[in-house]
């Protein structure tokens, strides 16, 4: 049985090479560095790791950036993004990129680019495990961690503006005696930074909204004006940028392609951990795969697995 399978999957990959050719991974990453915390491991890679993934694409597959034609690859694409706009994309990223002469795209949340204020997931992170077993919301109930994850506080707090989350935070830091400072490992890009980036030839800027918001709560005017924010505050700051968004949570509803289409954006990036094709690009909807912290045979299996 397993053999059959094998082989229907292999005739099913050949017949989808033979319609819609070699696919194109397009990968997500967050940070590179080397820490990691908890819930929040997923969103970071070590630079070791990093290195080494980037010498597999080298190797063995054709890396384009993400403005690049998908037709005719002889190999299968990989395209390089990051979300958010962490310092650490250009503090250890960057030169690892430059080393191996390889571009990416950053998708950034511009809310919290030049504050030197820690996105708000790696705030709530800190709080939640200075608590013990159990801690006080805001709202004056006790719940014990046990059956009140990290995922759930987080899923809540998402959904708040910015000026709502700061307020959340100070109750939440006050009545369970958390003293939190914003710490440099976590900032965001400066404003100089990001600049420098942009001007990079290797690097391309693209949008990820403003508010990092999910858009799958947010009505057609809300998901408008917060994308509205982000491309205007890139153009306030003097951002060269591409017209590609990419979800804050890979979160949309039936007006995301809408929106989209109305402020004349190329492409919409999601988050669902499938491959991509030509048809995509054509389509304005791109898959997208998140990028964990392997390599070696690992991080061949992973890749091996959505090379459709």
């Amino acid at each position: 049985m397993k053999g059959l399978k094998k082989i229907y999957f292999q005739l099913l990959k050949i017949k989808n090479r033979l319609t819609n050719g070699r696919p194109v991974l397009v990968l997500m990453y967050h940070r590179v560095n080397d820490f990691s915390q908890g819930n929040l491991s997923h969103l970071t890679v070590s630079t070791a790791d990093f290195e080494k993934q980037l010498q597999l694409f080298q190797k063995k597959y054709k890396v384009l950036g993400i403005n690049e034609e998908w037709t005719d690859l002889k190999k299968t694409g990989i395209v390089i993004t990051f979300d958010d706009g962490y310092a650490d994309n250009l503090l250890n990223a960057l030169p690892i990129l430059e080393k191996y002469n390889l571009p990416a795209t950053i998708f950034v949340a511009t809310e919290n680019i030049g504050t030197n204020e820690e996105f708000w997931w790696d705030r709530l992170h800190f709080d939640y495990y200075a608590c013990a077993t159990s801690f006080l919301l805001p709202e004056g109930d006790v719940v014990k961690k046990e059956t009140y994850s990290y995922n759930k506080l987080s899923g809540s707090l998402s959904l708040l503006t910015k000026t709502e989350k700061e307020i959340w935070f100070k109750n939440f830091e006050e009545i369970n005696q958390i003293a939190f400072s914003h710490r440099p490992e976590n900032y965001p890009l400066s404003i100089s930074q990001l600049k420098m980036l942009s001007e990079h030839p290797l690097i391309t800027i693209g949008l990820h909204s403003h508010s990092h918001r999910p858009f799958s709560n947010l009505s057609f005017e809300e998901q408008k004006e917060d994308l509205q924010l982000n491309i205007a505050t890139l153009d306030d700051f003097g951002i060269k940028f591409t017209p590609i968004f990419a979800l804050p949570h890979g979160a949309y509803n039936h007006n995301t392609q809408n929106v989209a289409n109305e402020l004349n954006l190329k492409s919409v990036l999601l988050a669902n951990n499938y491959y991509s094709n030509h048809q995509n690009k054509k389509s304005k909807k791109i898959n997208r795969i998140l990028m964990p912290s392997i390599s070696g045979k690992k991080l061949l299996n992973y890749l091996n697995y959505f090379d459709f």
